[in-house]
C-alpha cells in the first residue's frame, strides 16, 4: 500500500497586532537622518604641498593645496579684514603672496639651511573646496634639502602641513606641526 504524498498549502500568518510604524515617527526618523547627513565631519586644519619634477621641462613644480574655508578664514583673521574673500583676483593674489612668505626650500648640503632656493610664484586658483597655489624652481635640486612650511600655522595653532617630495618613483614626506620650523630631506637622485 502506498501512502499518497501530502500536499502543503502555505498561508500567511495571522497578524494579531499592528506592527506598522506610525507616520509621524517615520517622518521624524527621516528628518533626523537628513540632518545628520548634513553635519560636516570635524577635521583638523591642514595643507598638502607636492614637490615634483616635470619630466618634460625639468622644472621643479610646487603645488600647495589648502582648504578654501581655512585659507579664507585664516587670512581674514591675519589681515584684520573680516570681509576678505578668495573669490576676487586680489584675494587670490594676497593668498599667493602669503604662501610665498611662509614656505621656503633651502640647500642643506653644508649641514645648515644656508642658501634659499629662488622659487618663482606662478599664481593661485580655486579648485572646488580647495585653493591651489603654484610655485616653480628652475634649477637642479641639491642632494639635501631643508624645507620650512608655516602656511596658516600663525592663524591656526593645530594646523598640520604635509610636504610630499616626489622624484622618479620615490616619494618622501615631511609633516609640520607644533613648533616645527625647518625639516630636512635627502632628495632621491
Amino acid at each position: 500500500m502506498t501512502i499518497p504524498p501530502r500536499r502543503f498549502h502555505w498561508s500567511p500568518p495571522a497578524v494579531t497586532e499592528d506592527r506598522t510604524i506610525p507616520r509621524c515617527l517615520q517622518i521624524a526618523a527621516f528628518t533626523l537622518l537628513c540632518f545628520a547627513a548634513q553635519l560636516p565631519a570635524h577635521r583638523l586644519p591642514g595643507s598638502l604641498t607636492s614637490i615634483s619634477v616635470n619630466q618634460s621641462t625639468g622644472v621643479v613644480e610646487i603645488v600647495h593645496r589648502l582648504h578654501y574655508h581655512d585659507a579664507e578664514t585664516g587670512l581674514a583673521q591675519l589681515l584684520g579684514m573680516p570681509g576678505f574673500s578668495l573669490n576676487t583676483v586680489e584675494g587670490r593674489a594676497r593668498l599667493a603672496l602669503y604662501v610665498e612668505e611662509r614656505f621656503a626650500v633651502a640647500d642643506q648640503s653644508s649641514g645648515e639651511p644656508d642658501q634659499l632656493l629662488q622659487l618663482t610664484l606662478v599664481g593661485a586658483e580655486a579648485d572646488g573646496e580647495f585653493m591651489l597655489v603654484y610655485q616653480e624652481y628652475t634649477g637642479k635640486l641639491p642632494g639635501k634639502l631643508a624645507i620650512r612650511n608655516e602656511i596658516l600655522r600663525d592663524a591656526f595653532p593645530a594646523q598640520v602641513n604635509q610636504v610630499n617630495l616626489s622624484i622618479g618613483q620615490q616619494v618622501k614626506s615631511l609633516t609640520f606641526s607644533g613648533k616645527d620650523r625647518w625639516l630636512t630631506v635627502i632628495t632621491p637622485i
